[in-house]
C-alpha cells in the first residue's frame, strides 16, 4: 500500500462503515437490521486487527450480505462502502464495480452521495489512467455547485488539475523537467542525464511504505549505477533535519531534491503525485517508460532499458 497523502486505508474503512451504519439507522426491513448488526460488528472490531486482517473480514462480511440481500437497499450502502475501500486499497477495478452497483441499487440517494460516488469512480479511472471517464465525472461534481458538500466540490476542483497533470506524464511521453539544487548543493537537470536511465523517486521519511521499499532502491542503484542507472530523489519531507537523518543512515548516494514543501512541491503537482513512493522510470531517450515498479520488478525494468541502445 502507498503512504496516502490525506488518509489511510484504516480511515477509509472508518469512513464506509460510518456511512453503513447511517444508512441502516431508520430502517425496519430484516436487511436492515441485520446490516446494522454487522456494521456495529465490523466497528467494533476496527483497530484490534492487523489492516490485511480487517480488510478480509470487510471483503468476507459485506460480500456475503450483499449475496444474501442481493435487491436490498442495504446492499447498495454495502456496495458503496467496499468501493471506497478498494479504491483507498489500490483495487481500483473493483471500486468501480461496486460503485456502480450501488449507483444502480434501490433507494434514493442524496445529491451529496451521488457526488461521493462519481468522486470514488473518478480516482479510481485515474488509477487505470482512463483519464477522459475522470474528467467527465469530476466536471460534474466540481460544477454541481451549492447542491453538494463543498468539500467535495473542492477536492474535485483539486483532482481536474491534477488530471491534467498526469496526462503529460503518462507512460511514453516526454517526462516533465526535474530540476533544482540537491542536498549536496549541486545543480541537478533532468535534462542532462539524456542517454542514461533515471528513477524519479519520490518518496519521505515519515513514510512506511517508501522506507520498506527503500533497501530494494539502494540495492538496484548499486547494482546498475555504473552501467548508467541514475536516481533523483525528490523527497516530499517538511523537516529537513528527519529526511537529513534518514539519507545519511541508509547511504542514499544519489542526489536528493528537498524544498520543505511537502505535498506542495512543485515538481510533485507536475507529476500529479498523490501518495507515495511514487516513481517514474524514465529511458535514455527521456521519455517515461514505467510507472511505480517496485521489488524485483524495478531491476527487472532497469536492467531491460539498459540493454536497449
Amino acid at each position: 500500500m502507498q503512504g496516502m497523502r490525506s488518509r489511510s486505508v484504516f480511515a477509509a474503512f472508518a469512513a464506509g462503515l460510518v456511512a453503513l451504519a447511517a444508512a441502516a439507522v431508520f430502517a425496519e426491513t430484516d436487511a436492515a437490521r441485520e446490516f446494522k448488526r454487522l456494521t456495529d460488528e465490523l466497528r467494533a472490531k476496527q483497530g484490534a486487527m492487523a489492516s490485511h486482517e480487517y480488510f478480509g473480514l470487510l471483503e468476507r462480511s459485506l460480500g456475503d450480505f450483499i449475496k444474501r440481500h442481493p435487491k436490498s437497499q442495504e446492499a447498495g450502502e454495502a456496495h458503496f462502502a467496499l468501493g471506497r475501500i478498494y479504491s483507498s486499497a489500490g483495487s481500483p477495478a473493483k471500486a468501480i464495480e461496486h460503485i456502480d452497483a450501488y449507483l444502480k441499487a434501490p433507494g434514493e440517494k442524496s445529491p451529496d452521495q451521488r457526488a461521493q460516488a462519481k468522486f470514488v469512480l473518478a480516482s479510481s479511472q485515474i488509477a487505470l489512467e482512463r483519464y477522459d471517464e475522470a474528467e467527465k465525472l469530476l466536471r460534474e461534481v466540481a460544477g454541481a455547485g451549492l447542491a453538494v458538500d463543498p468539500r467535495i466540490v473542492e477536492a474535485a476542483s483539486g483532482e481536474l488539475s491534477r488530471v491534467e497533470a498526469l496526462r503529460r506524464v503518462k507512460i511514453g511521453a516526454p517526462a516533465a523537467g526535474v530540476s533544482g539544487t540537491s542536498h549536496q548543493g549541486k545543480r541537478v537537470d533532468l535534462a542532462k542525464y539524456r542517454g542514461k536511465v533515471v528513477l524519479i523517486d519520490f518518496w519521505a521519511a515519515w513514510c512506511a511504505p517508501c522506507r520498506m521499499e527503500m533497501p530494494n532502491v539502494i540495492r538496484t542503484y548499486n547494482e546498475f549505477h555504473k552501467k548508467g542507472f541514475e536516481i533523483i530523489g525528490v523527497s516530499l519531507d517538511e523537516n529537513r533535519t528527519q529526511f537529513d537523518n534518514f539519507i545519511r543512515e541508509n547511504k542514499m548516494e544519489w542526489p536528493q531534491l528537498f524544498d520543505g514543501k511537502g505535498w506542495q512541491s512543485g515538481i510533485a503537482r507536475a507529476y500529479g503525485v498523490s501518495a507515495i513512493p511514487a516513481t517514474f522510470l524514465v529511458d535514455r531517450a527521456g521519455n517515461i517508460r514505467y510507472k511505480n515498479v517496485r521489488g524485483p520488478k524495478l531491476r527487472e525494468a532497469v536492467e531491460k532499458l539498459l540493454a536497449e541502445k
